[in-house]
């Protein structure tokens, strides 16, 4: 037999004693999250460049629309005010459109994450496309939902901070700034839910936002906790206000936050579907990716893409019957 060079030896390792087993998957989300950016990063960051184009629009935009900010909030109050229509109507409602498209490319983003957290094999170009495919019109619609909520929501939030330097600096106003920052985190992540849900099921809009408004409320307190924190270096930077910290949040999430971000508040609904919905209905989708989950024993079966029916011991009437999303593997 021909002994192998020095070089071939480097470049071609000698194949693995041991099979993969299931064992070898993480236990847990927490250590899949540090997986998948250990083993899979490159991936990651290809998948996040991919999301970058559909934002880009979006971020330049706050860019541009930094120095018009500043001069407005700089000027005494009750001038700023007559500003302040103005002000919010070129900077919040005139990105609803951007928003929409940053949601079409979450809905290509989510289906190469969904992959990788699942260990399936990723072709970029097809599974980015097919994302856009299978959930971008429905992406799109809640884009504009969130946009719109978004720019109501900054509406109420500056209108009260300049009453409060004008009119009435009570107590009473600042509670509604609180009402109003509670709304937006609950808003924030009611979206994330409807975004990873519409990515995963094949339900209509109305399901989807039924659906994941009680999926949200099901792991409210964990959900908020992990998004809010999975957001908390742009949440900080963009609180500081100035002009600098604006533009290196900008900047972080173009390089990299928007496709890391991403994760845990994917993983955090996952946790949710499997707990809720996977684990009694959809056995192949429980805990895929983790140990527990690569062989899920369950008699439970679904109504797959291609039609053909499978058995359901479940049949609860009150409950949203999810079909599965083709994800290529039919």
């Amino acid at each position: 037999m021909r002994k192998k060079g020095l070089l071939e030896k480097i470049l071609m390792r000698e194949p693995a004693k041991e099979d993969f087993s299931a064992n070898k998957l993480p236990e847990n989300r927490i250590k899949l999250f540090s997986y998948m950016l250990k083993n899979k990063f490159f991936k990651i960051y290809k998948n996040h460049l991919l999301m970058v184009v559909f934002f880009l629009p979006l971020i330049i935009w706050g860019i541009l629309t930094m120095e018009y900010t500043d001069m407005v909030y700089s000027l005494a109050p009750k001038e700023g005010i007559t500003h302040f229509i103005e002000h919010w109507f070129t900077v919040y409602v005139t990105a609803i459109p951007m928003w929409v498209l940053a949601f079409v490319g979450l809905a290509g983003g989510l289906n190469v994450l969904k992959k990788l957290a699942w260990g399936d094999p990723v072709i970029f170009k097809n599974d980015f496309l097919r994302g856009i495919k299978l959930s971008g019109k429905q992406l799109a619609l809640v884009g504009g939902l969130w946009g719109t909520a978004f720019a109501l929501i900054k509406y109420a939030i500056n209108w009260l901070g300049f009453y409060y330097k004008v009119f009435d600096d009570s107590y009473s106003v600042v509670f509604g700034i609180f009402v109003c920052l509670f709304l937006l985190v609950a808003a924030i992540c009611y979206t994330v839910y409807m975004t990873c849900m519409a990515s995963m099921y094949n339900v209509n809009f109305k399901q989807l936002l039924v659906g994941s408004f009680k999926l949200y409320f099901a792991d409210c307190f964990l959900a908020t906790g992990v998004i809010l924190l999975s957001l908390s270096p742009i949440i900080i930077l963009l609180s500081i206000g100035f002009a600098i910290t604006t533009l290196l949040a900008y900047l972080f999430a173009i390089c990299f936050l928007i496709g890391i971000i991403i994760i845990p508040m994917f993983l955090v609904c996952q946790h949710t579907f499997d707990r809720v919905i996977n684990k009694k209905d959809y056995p192949d989708f429980y805990g895929r990716g983790l140990s527990y989950g690569s062989n899920p024993q369950s008699e439970n079966t679904f109504m797959a893409d291609d039609g053909a029916e499978c058995d359901k011991t479940n049949n609860n009437d009150e409950e949203i019957d999810f079909e599965r999303v083709n994800d290529g593997e039919n």
